[in-house]
C-alpha cells in the first residue's frame, strides 16, 4: 500500500448549466476512477441546497451561471469552514474570475474548451490536495507536484507529462516495479525507471528490493 493515505473516493458536486457538458465532465469522472459523482446543481440557488445537505469533496465549478457566479459558492463554502475544494470549468477567463479562483484557494482554473488530458491533470491535482488532509508531515516531492506548472520539463530533462502520469500511476498502484509501472504507462522498463528514479531524488517516492523474484532482487517503488 501507498505511504501517503488517501480519502478516495472523493465526492462531486458538478456545478454547471449545460447539460451536455456536465455529461461530458460525468464521464470523465467515472473514467478517471476514485470519484463519486453526487449529482448536477444548474444553477447558483440548487448548487448552495445541494452543497448544504450533501457535503462534497470536491466541485466542478463553472463561473456563469443563470442566477449568478459560482465563484460566489466558493467564497461562501470558504466563509462558512465547509472543507470543499473546487476546479474551476468556464469559459471565464477574465482576470478578475482569475484572481477571485486564486483568493479563494481553487485547485485549477480550466478554460473551455478543455482537452481530456488537462481535465486529467486537475483530476489529479485534487486528489493530491484531498490527501493533505489526512497526512501528516508533507515532503517537498508533494509540495512539488501540487504548485509546480503541468507539462513542464525538468531540470533532469524529463517531460512534465510523462511525470504526471508516472506519478499518477504510482499512486495507484501503490507500489511497483519499473517493469510493472512501465506497462501501466506505455513505457520501457528503462524509461519507467528513469522516472521512478527521480521521484526516490525528490522525495516522493521509496525504493526498496523484492527478493522473492527467484533470481536477481528486482527494486520495488513506492509513494512515501
Amino acid at each position: 500500500m501507498s505511504g501517503v493515505p488517501s480519502p478516495l473516493p472523493l465526492r462531486v458536486l458538478i456545478v454547471e448549466d449545460d447539460p451536455q457538458i456536465a455529461a461530458l465532465h460525468w464521464r470523465l469522472l467515472e473514467r478517471a476512477g476514485g470519484f463519486t459523482v453526487l449529482g448536477q446543481a444548474e444553477s447558483l440557488r440548487v448548487a448552495r441546497a445541494m452543497l448544504r445537505t450533501l457535503h462534497p469533496d470536491l466541485l466542478l465549478l463553472d463561473v456563469h451561471l443563470p442566477d449568478g457566479r459560482g465563484l460566489d459558492l466558493l467564497r461562501e463554502a470558504r466563509m462558512s469552514g465547509a472543507r470543499v475544494d473546487a476546479i474551476l470549468v468556464t469559459a471565464a477567463s477574465d482576470a478578475p474570475s482569475v484572481q477571485d479562483a486564486l483568493l479563494h484557494g481553487a485547485a485549477d482554473y480550466l478554460v473551455k474548451p478543455v482537452t481530456p488530458g488537462r481535465f486529467t491533470l486537475a483530476l489529479d491535482r485534487a486528489r493530491e490536495r484531498a490527501a493533505l488532509w489526512v497526512q501528516g508531515d508533507v515532503r517537498q516531492g508533494h509540495l512539488d507536484a501540487l504548485f509546480a506548472p503541468p507539462a513542464a520539463p525538468d531540470a533532469a530533462g524529463l517531460d512534465g507529462e510523462t511525470l504526471r502520469r508516472v506519478r499518477s500511476a504510482l499512486r495507484d498502484l501503490g507500489e511497483a516495479s519499473a517493469a510493472e509501472l512501465g506497462t501501466r504507462v506505455g513505457l520501457s522498463r528503462v524509461t519507467a525507471w528513469r522516472y521512478l528514479e527521480h521521484l526516490v531524488e525528490t522525495g516522493e517516492a521509496s525504493v526498496g528490493t523484492d527478493a522473492r523474484t527467484g533470481g536477481r532482487p528486482a527494486k520495488r517503488y513506492r509513494r512515501v
